[in-house]
């Protein structure tokens, strides 16, 4: 596969920020859940 060198269309940018917030949002829901399981669960 060809190293991302190439400038990026602005199209694709658009769509790899969504991919990128999507993947944070579903880290951050399993570490809001992994706490609050921890506080719940007392340890």
């Amino acid at each position: 596969m060809p190293s991302g060198n190439m400038p990026m269309k602005p199209d694709q940018k658009k769509n790899n920020l969504r991919l990128g917030l999507i993947l944070a949002s579903v880290a951050l829901v399993f570490f809001l859940g992994f706490v609050g399981k921890m506080v719940l669960g007392g340890g």
